[in-house]
C-alpha cells in the first residue's frame, strides 16, 4: 500500500510554462534528491545571498495572510541571481548538477505546436536552450522548487528565517546571534 502511494507521490508533476514550451517536472526519487541536495545546498546558498534584500521583503505578509518565502519568488525576479549562482559554482559542477536536475527522466516537455511530449534529454535541452540559456537556468530553479522547497521552508521555520539559516551556512560568523 505504501508503495502505491510513493509512486503516485512521484507519478504527479507539476506543469510549468517557461518561453514557448510547457514543462512538467516529476519529483526526484528520495535517494537521487539527497545525492544532489550537497550541490543544491552550494548553489541556494549564494542565491539567497544575492537576493537577500528581495527576501526579507518578500518574507513578510503579501495581503494573503501567508509569508513568502525564497520558494514563492517570482522566477522572473530571481533570474539574474539564479544565473550568478550557478556561475559561482565551477563550470563542471554547473553542467553536471544541470544535467542530474534536468536529464534524469523527471522532466518531460511539450514543445509548442507539437502533439507529444518527450522526456527532456541533452539533445532537446540543446534544441530548446541554445542561445536561450537563461531559461533552463529558471527551469532547473523550478526543478528544486519541486524536490526542495519543504528543505528551505523547515529551515526558515527552524530558525526564524530562510535568510539567516542559509547566510549561516554561507559564512556562519555573518549569521546574526540569538
Amino acid at each position: 500500500m505504501n508503495e502505491a502511494r510513493n509512486i503516485a507521490k512521484m507519478m504527479n508533476p507539476t506543469e510549468q510554462k517557461i518561453g514557448e514550451n510547457t514543462f512538467y517536472i516529476y519529483p526526484l526519487p528520495a535517494f537521487t534528491a539527497a545525492n544532489l541536495s550537497a550541490d543544491v545546498v552550494s548553489l541556494l546558498a549564494p542565491l539567497v545571498g544575492g537576493i537577500a534584500g528581495a527576501l526579507a521583503a518578500g518574507s513578510k505578509d503579501d495581503g494573503t495572510g501567508e509569508n513568502k518565502s525564497l520558494m514563492d519568488m517570482d522566477v522572473s525576479e530571481a533570474a539574474p541571481h539564479i544565473a550568478r549562482a550557478f556561475s559561482l559554482l565551477s563550470a563542471d559542477k554547473t553542467e553536471q548538477l544541470l544535467r542530474n536536475l534536468l536529464t534524469n527522466k523527471n522532466v518531460v516537455v511539450k514543445q509548442e505546436g507539437s502533439p507529444d511530449a518527450d522526456y527532456l534529454t541533452e539533445d532537446k535541452c540543446n534544441e530548446i536552450f541554445c542561445g536561450n540559456v537563461q531559461n533552463m537556468f529558471i527551469l532547473a530553479f523550478h526543478v528544486i522548487k519541486v524536490n526542495y522547497g519543504d528543505f528551505f521552508e523547515s529551515i526558515g521555520s527552524r530558525s526564524g528565517s530562510v535568510k539567516t539559516a542559509v547566510m549561516g551556512l554561507v559564512s556562519p560568523g555573518m549569521a546574526p546571534l540569538t
